[in-house]
This record gives structure tokens, C-alpha cells and sequence, in this order.
């Protein structure tokens, strides 16, 4: 039960006390930075609990907090209760999917007393909006899933990745396992370089990292960046949960289940061909108007499609309204195959290269604790299911949770585990 009433805690950890949010005064201009750019906005805050209003709030969930948890609360954020906080958003330089320079932006936080536990790197869930990124949510003080450890005294880097802000007329590069490695990878120097140039503070070599839903297969494919390149950056312990961990795996039990409640397939195919220069023919690929090209609501113009709805400018409300959750209301007969047919064979092979089951090998060392519901609604179970057995075949040292309900309700399992994981630690 403590572990349920965790799982709230987390999620109304937005209500606290925040204060300020002023540019950083002191960068120092004698080190020259080869990733930070700019500093867009700071941050501070000190957390602290509004007991009552979660209480309030946890009733209306047909949660009812007793005394023994409150104040088991209590003592397990204790310090945290007045720790201060800043968090920061930057811009810093990296590369896109095609190798070529460019612009992109995250978000870090850390103690202010530069006495951190360690540095968390959580990369976000596949955000549908270019209005979501970790980097505009601290701009906006608004506090994410993806934040909360910080709330433990951790330094946490919450990388954007591309599609959003400077390259927000890109498609999101969901799957792309090297890109997604590299620009994480530039985040985490870029911080390290601003914590130097502002705080004289140098940056441990050691890594956490969690991630959850499209976060899960990301957060894979960053520890195999970090294993695999000269970071100097060790990887501990990898925490990952709900993912896409091999494309095909996930394409074959879409095909089979006709239903997905979180419209994302679209995004990835049209990443896939943008990045992978596939030239997909869309009227073979979606159907009922998602394939119409025009930019524009309307179908007369030829619109209504995949460009209007995957623009970065619909929000998932909407999206969902539309399309609904059967596939068959908007992707192509030829999807609904076990092996891949017809256009969606120019996926095949992107798919297999990104592929984190077959295209890395663990070192034996690197603990991997993996979560994901035998009933997820959005991301199936078969993906976590290979993942296991497969590194399991290799040696590696993985643990599988295979918990119920669906998607959200392993997220909050997933949440609750990796913070008591950071409590202990």
C-alpha cells in the first residue's frame, strides 16, 4: 500500500511552493564551450509539501491518505521538504539523424548546495505537441514526471531531443536509436560545461538511467551509446519500462490487436521516412484521409491527413477525437499482415537497425531493471517480452517485472520503483 500511496505523491508533486525565475548572472567568459550555447531560462524553487491539497486532491481519486502515511511521507522527502532547487533551460549544439550540426535544447536540475546524490538522465515519453519538451516546461515552471528525482537531491537531465523548438517543422525522431544516443549524450556535456562555467562545479562521470515509454527504448539506446563511444561517462544502472525495444516485434502484435489508444505509429513512420529517406507512398501506407498531404483541416483541399494531424500543432485530445484507437480507422490493409508487405516494406530495414534487442549486448555488469504491463494499452508487452528473453539468452543482467494494468498504471509502478530505488541508494 505505501508503494500506491507513493505513486500519488509523484504525481502531485507540481504543488508546491516555487519562487523565481531570473537568468543565471555569473557564466564565466574565459572557458569556451563546445556544446552549451545559450542559457534560456532559470529556474528556482524550494519543494515543499501542500499536505492538505493532496489530500483533498487524493480523495477525489478514491485515494484517503491515514496518518502512518502521512507521516511515513513526511520522513521519506524530509530533507527534501527545503532543499533548494534551480532548474535551467539551455540550448546547446549536437546532430541531427543525418549527422549534419544542429540547434537543439533540454533541461537539468540540481541542489543548489552542489551536494547531489548523483545524476539521473531521463529522457521524455513520446510527446505528441511541439509545445512539450522538458525545456519549455521550466520556462513555464511547470514540473514533469521526468523532474521528480530531483525532488531526492539528484542532479536529472531531461534532454528535448529534435522536433521541437528550432527544428519543430521536423518530425520527432522516435526509434532512432544512434541519433537519440549522440544528442543525449551533447545534453549531458553541455551541462556539464554550464555547471562549470556558472557554478565552478565539475559533473560526476557516473549515470543513472531511467526512462519510461518511448523514454524506455531511449533510455536503452543512451546506456548503449555511453558503452559503446569514448564518454568516459559509466552507466550504473539502467531503469526502463513500457518501451519499443525492437520496431518489427511491435509492428506484428499492432497488426494483430488492431489497436493502439496512443495514436503514435504515424509520427514514427513519417520519421522513419524523413530521416531514412524512404519516399513513402502514404496512399499505400494510410487510409479513410489520413494519406491526404495538404497541411489544412479540410478534406475537400485534400487535407484532414497525416500532415494536418502530425504537424507538432494538434494536440493528443484532438488526435484521439479524430482517429479513435481501432488502427483500421486510419492505417492501410497491408499493415495488418504478420510480416511486413507492400510499401511498409521500405520500413523493414530501418526498423531492424534500431532494433536496441538485436543491435546491442549489455556487458554482463550493467544491472537493466525492466517494468511493462502484460495489459499495456499503447505499447505491447511483446516488445519487453524479446528484451528479456533475448539478454537473457546473452548473459546480461536483467530483471523483468511483468506487472497488470495499463500503460499510465505501470508508469506509476515504474515511477514508484525507481524512486525507492533512488531512496535507498
Amino acid at each position: 500500500m505505501i508503494k500506491k500511496y507513493l505513486y500519488l505523491i509523484v504525481v502531485f508533486l507540481p504543488l508546491v511552493i516555487w519562487e523565481g525565475c531570473t537568468p543565471h548572472d555569473s557564466i564565466r567568459k574565459d572557458i569556451v564551450p563546445r556544446y552549451f550555447v545559450e542559457e534560456l531560462a532559470v529556474w528556482d524553487f524550494t519543494a515543499s509539501f501542500a499536505l492538505e491539497s493532496i489530500q483533498e486532491l487524493a480523495k477525489g481519486l478514491d485515494f484517503e491518505f491515514s496518518e502512518n502515511t502521512r507521516q511515513l511521507l513526511l520522513k521519506l522527502f524530509e530533507k527534501g521538504l527545503h532543499r533548494e532547487i534551480r532548474g535551467v533551460s539551455l540550448s546547446y549544439r549536437t546532430v541531427d539523424p543525418f549527422g549534419d550540426p544542429v540547434l537543439t535544447t533540454g533541461a537539468f536540475f540540481y541542489p543548489r548546495d552542489l551536494k547531489p546524490e548523483g545524476v539521473v538522465e531521463i529522457p521524455p515519453i513520446a510527446l505528441m505537441h511541439n509545445e512539450n519538451a522538458p525545456s519549455l516546461y521550466v520556462e513555464r515552471k511547470e514540473f514533469s514526471f521526468e523532474s521528480v528525482p530531483c525532488m531526492l537531491g539528484y542532479i536529472i537531465i531531461n534532454p528535448d531531443f529534435l522536433g521541437v523548438r528550432y527544428t519543430e517543422d521536423w518530425p520527432r525522431p522516435y526509434l532512432i536509436m544512434d541519433n537519440s544516443g549522440v544528442v543525449a549524450y551533447h545534453m549531458r556535456k553541455a551541462v556539464e560545461e554550464y555547471l562549470l562555467m556558472t557554478e565552478n562545479y565539475r559533473l560526476p562521470s557516473r549515470s543513472t538511467i531511467m526512462g519510461y515509454s518511448l523514454g524506455g527504448s531511449t533510455s536503452m539506446a543512451m546506456a548503449k551509446y555511453y558503452e559503446e563511444n569514448p564518454t568516459g561517462i559509466i552507466v550504473d544502472r539502467v531503469y526502463t519500462g513500457g518501451g519499443v525495444y525492437d520496431g518489427l516485434e511491435a509492428f506484428r502484435a499492432y497488426a494483430r490487436t488492431e489497436k493502439n489508444d496512443y495514436q503514435s505509429i504515424p509520427m514514427v513512420i513519417i520519421g522513419l521516412d524523413t530521416y531514412y529517406n524512404l519516399n513513402l507512398d502514404y496512399t499505400k501506407i494510410f487510409t479513410n484521409g489520413m494519406e491526404n498531404p495538404v497541411d489544412s483541416p479540410n478534406p475537400e483541399e485534400g487535407g484532414d491527413g497525416y500532415v494536418w494531424w502530425f504537424s507538432g500543432e494538434r494536440s493528443l485530445s484532438s488526435i484521439v477525437r479524430r482517429w479513435g484507437s481501432n488502427l483500421r480507422n486510419y492505417m492501410h490493409e497491408d499493415f495488418f499482415n504478420q510480416q511486413l508487405t507492400g510499401e511498409f516494406l521500405k520500413l523493414k530495414e530501418p526498423l531492424e537497425a534500431n532494433s536496441i534487442v538485436y543491435n546491442w549486448t549489455p556487458r554482463p555488469t550493467l544491472k537493466i531493471n525492466l517494468i511493462h504491463s502484460g495489459q499495456d494499452n499503447l505499447i505491447p508487452v511483446e516488445c519487453a517480452d524479446l528484451l528479456y528473453n533475448e539478454y537473457k539468452k546473452r548473459g546480461c543482467a536483467i530483471s523483468y517485472e511483468r506487472t497488470t494494468g495499463d500503460h499510465f498504471d505501470a508508469g506509476f509502478r515504474f515511477i514508484a520503483t525507481v524512486i525507492f530505488y533512488l531512496l535507498v541508494k
